[in-house]
C-alpha cells in the first residue's frame, strides 16, 4: 500500500489536540488558626510630655508560631494619653469616647505612649502579645476537623486558643462541635462559618455542605417578640411565623430566656433553661443569687432570689426553648435577616450602594464585609464623607444617638450601621481594601521551579511571573481561574477557590527528550531535521543520529523527521514516565546517504530490484539526472 505522509502543519494540529493542559483545582479550605498569647500588666509613670515605648517580647511560644502583634488595654480612663506606632495599629474606644484598647500589627517594632498633660500620669495597662500558627485543610462534604488545645508544649505563662474559619462564599457550613466521644462540646462560640475555642481539650468539628454567604451583605434586625414558656414546657418558633421582608432571608434569632424565683437559703432552684436549633451559639448562661435581708434583724436572711437566664444566637429557621424550671420562663427573641449587598469591586476598594428601600422594616441595618485572608480593609468612608480608619468597635455621635462601626484588627471583617431607628444614611459606602496577590508556584515534579512560563487570569486580573511563581493581583472575593503556559504551550488550567495564604503548587512534568533517527538497517542518520510538533523544539541529529531536547512539557506529541527534504517520517512521542529523560527511536526507510541524498528501500528496489551496491549506484545516477528536486520527490514514494 502506498501512503503519503501528513504535512507538518497538520501533524502539529494533531499534537496540540493530544497535549492538552492539565486541570488543577485547589478546593475551598478551612483555616485553623492557633493563637498563643502571653499577658502582662504594667504600671507606667509618665511625666509631662513623657513617653514610654513598648516593643515585641523576646520570648516566643516556639517553632511554628509567628508574631502577629499585641493588644494594649487601658485599665482606666486616661484622656491625656496618646498612642503612636511605627506600623499598623487600630484603636478601640469605650461608650464615653475614651481610648480603651490599641491593636498593634506585627509590622510595628515599637509602640509609644505619650502623655500630653502638664502633670504626671500613672497609667496601668495590660499587654497581650500574640503569636499565630495557621493550618489549612481542604474541605469536602462531612469533613471532620480535629483541634487540640493546647497544640503543644507552650512555655510557662502562655495561653492558647483556636479559631476555625471557612470562606463565607464556600458551599460549606459548621454543622456541630463535639468532644472525641461524640458528645456535644459546651465551651465554644460558633457561627455557620466560624468556631472559636478557648478551653483546653480536643474538639471534633463537622463541616457539611451548606449555603454560601455573600462576602458583602446587609444585615437587619426585625422587631423583638416576646413569649412565655410554662413550667416544665417548651416553645418552638419557626421562620413561617416571622414576617421576613421581601428580598431578605432569615439568618437566625437572638434569643433571651430568663426566669426568677425565691427560695430558702440552701435550697437552690431546680431545673434549667436550654435553647436548641440549627446552630446555637451560647452567648451567656448563668444564675445570679441575691440574699434578701433587712438592715436589722427584723427580717432574717432566710430567702434568696435567683435569676436564671440563657442568651443565645441561633442560626437557622427555627429555635426551641425548653424549660425544666418550676416557674414560667420569659422569652425575648429578635429575628435577624440578611441579603447580598449591591457591591462593585475595584482593585483597591469596594463600593456598597445602600438604597432607601434597604433601610425599611428594621430596628437597625448594617453593612457587613467578611473577606478572605488576602484582603485587608483599611478604612470606611460614608456617603457624607466621614472616614473611619484604624478603628475597632467605635461609637460615633449620630442623629442624637450613636453609630457603631468597626474594622477588625486583622482587616478581614468590617461593619458599619447605616440605619438605626429613624436615623439613616443611604448612599454609596467606600471600603478601602489592600489585597495581597494570590501566588501559585509552578514546580517541576523532578525538582525545582519551572521557568519560561506565562500566565493569564480568566477574570482579567493583572498577573506577574517571576522565578516560577505566578502572582495574581485579585480584588474580588471569589474563585480565581488561571491559565499557565510553558514555552507558549498551554500547560495548566488552575482554579483556586479559597483566597488565602496556603501553598498553591502546580507540578509540571518537564523532561529531556532524546530522539534517535536510524535507517532501514538501523544505522544512524546524521543531519536529519527533527521537530516535536505542538511544542517549540527542533534540531538536527549529530553523527550518532541523535538530538537532545531539554525542557519538554509532559504530554503526547508527534515527532517529525525530515532527511534531505525528500524523506519525511513521523512517530508518536509520549513524554511521561518516572525517568526525566525520554528516548524515542524513529526509523526511516533510508538504506544509505550518498552525496547528501538519502536513498530508500523503494529507490533501490525500483532501480535494481534489490538492495545492492549496483542498485544503489543506479538509483543515485537516476536521481541526480532529474531536472528538478520536485520530480525526484514525486517519483520516490515511501512504501509501507
Amino acid at each position: 500500500m502506498r501512503l503519503k505522509f501528513l504535512p507538518i502543519a497538520l501533524m502539529g494540529l494533531v499534537a496540540f489536540a493530544l497535549a492538552a493542559p492539565i486541570n488543577v483545582v485547589f478546593p475551598y479550605n478551612a483555616q485553623i488558626q492557633y493563637l498563643a498569647y502571653k499577658t502582662v500588666t504594667l504600671n507606667v509613670q509618665l511625666g509631662p510630655g513623657g513617653t514610654y515605648t513598648i516593643s515585641p517580647p523576646a520570648v516566643t511560644p516556639g517553632s511554628g508560631f509567628a508574631y502577629s502583634g499585641m493588644v494594649i488595654q487601658f485599665q482606666g480612663v486616661y484622656p491625656s494619653i496618646q498612642v503612636a506606632a511605627n506600623g499598623f495599629f487600630s484603636k478601640s474606644y469605650n461608650a464615653e469616647g475614651f481610648l480603651q484598647a490599641v491593636y498593634v500589627g506585627p509590622d510595628a517594632s515599637k509602640v509609644m505612649l505619650i502623655n500630653t498633660a502638664n502633670t504626671n500620669v500613672q497609667v496601668q495597662i495590660q499587654i497581650t502579645y500574640q503569636f499565630v500558627q495557621d493550618q489549612y485543610v481542604p474541605l469536602s462534604n462531612n469533613t471532620v476537623l480535629t483541634v487540640q488545645l493546647p497544640s503543644g508544649n507552650l512555655p510557662q505563662g502562655f495561653g492558647e486558643s483556636a479559631t476555625v474559619r471557612i470562606d463565607p462564599t464556600a458551599p460549606y457550613v459548621i454543622a456541630s462541635v463535639e468532644l472525641p466521644d461524640g458528645t456535644p462540646a459546651s465551651a465554644y462560640r460558633v457561627e455557620p462559618k466560624v468556631v472559636e475555642l478557648t478551653q483546653p481539650g480536643t474538639y471534633k468539628i463537622l463541616v457539611t455542605s451548606g449555603s454560601p454567604l455573600p462576602p458583602a451583605l446587609l444585615v437587619k434586625s426585625l422587631s423583638q417578640q416576646t413569649a412565655t414558656v410554662g413550667p416544665n414546657s417548651q416553645l418552638t418558633v419557626s421562620g413561617s411565623q416571622i414576617g421576613v421582608p421581601q428580598g431578605w432571608q432569615l439568618l437566625g434569632f437572638v434569643v433571651f430566656a430568663y426566669t426568677g424565683n425565691v427560695n430558702l437559703v440552701g435550697q437552690p432552684s431546680q431545673g434549667q433553661i436550654s435553647i436548641s436549633g440549627g446552630l446555637v451559639d451560647i452567648v451567656n448562661n448563668n444564675t445570679l443569687s441575691f440574699v434578701i435581708r433587712s438592715i436589722s434583724y427584723l427580717i432574717p436572711p432566710l430567702w434568696q432570689a435567683q435569676l436564671s437566664y440563657t442568651i443565645a444566637i441561633v442560626y437557622g429557621t427555627s429555635f426551641t426553648v425548653t424549660s425544666t424550671m418550676s416557674s414560667p420562663v420569659n422569652v425575648i427573641y429578635i429575628p435577624i435577616v440578611y441579603k447580598p449587598a449591591q457591591v462593585t469591586w475595584l482593585p483597591d476598594r469596594a463600593l456598597v450602594n445602600v438604597t432607601q428601600a434597604d433601610l425599611q422594616d428594621g430596628v437597625w441595618t448594617s453593612i457587613v464585609l467578611e473577606l478572605p485572608p488576602l484582603a485587608k480593609i483599611v478604612s470606611i468612608k460614608t456617603p457624607g464623607n466621614a472616614v473611619i480608619t484604624n478603628a475597632t468597635d467605635v461609637q460615633l455621635v449620630w442623629g442624637g444617638g450613636v453609630r457603631m462601626a468597626s474594622i477588625s484588627p486583622d482587616g478581614h471583617e468590617a461593619y458599619i450601621v447605616v440605619q438605626e431607628g429613624n436615623t439613616a444614611e443611604p448612599g454609596v459606602y467606600t471600603f478601602m481594601i489592600n489585597w495581597s496577590p494570590l501566588t501559585i508556584t509552578v514546580a517541576n515534579k523532578f525538582g525545582g521551579t519551572v521557568g519560561d512560563i506565562t500566565a493569564t487570569a480568566v477574570q482579567g486580573y493583572n498577573v506577574a511571573v517571576s522565578n516560577g511563581v505566578v502572582s495574581v493581583y485579585v480584588y474580588k472575593p471569589e474563585p480565581v481561574e488561571v491559565q499557565i503556559a510553558y514555552k507558549g504551550v498551554p500547560a495548566a488550567d488552575v482554579v483556586v477557590q479559597s483566597l488565602d495564604f496556603s501553598q498553591h503548587v502546580v507540578q509540571l512534568g518537564i523532561y529531556n527528550v532524546k530522539v534517535v533517527v536510524v535507517g532501514a538497517l538501523n544505522q544512524p542518520i546524521p543531519n536529519a531535521q527533527v521537530a516535536i510538533n505542538g511544542f517549540p523544539a527542533s534540531g538536527t541529529t549529530d553523527s550518532s543520529g541523535s538530538v537532545l531536547f531539554n525542557g519538554v512539557l509532559e504530554g503526547n506529541y508527534t515527532v517529525a523527521v525530515n532527511v534531505g527534504n525528500r524523506v519525511h517520517t513521523t512517530a508518536s512521542l509520549a513524554v511521561t514516565g518516572p525517568s526525566q529523560t525520554v528516548t524515542v527511536v524513529v526509523k526511516t526507510p533510508i538504506v544509505a546517504i550518498i552525496n547528501g541524498v538519502p536513498i530508500t528501500i523503494t529507490d533501490t528496489a525500483a532501480a535494481a530490484g534489490g538492495v545492492s551496491a549496483a542498485g544503489l549506484a543506479l538509483a543515485l545516477k537516476r536521481l541526480l539526472s532529474k531536472s528538478s528536486e520536485e520530480e525526484a520527490i514525486a517519483e520516490i514514494e515511501q512504501v509501507t
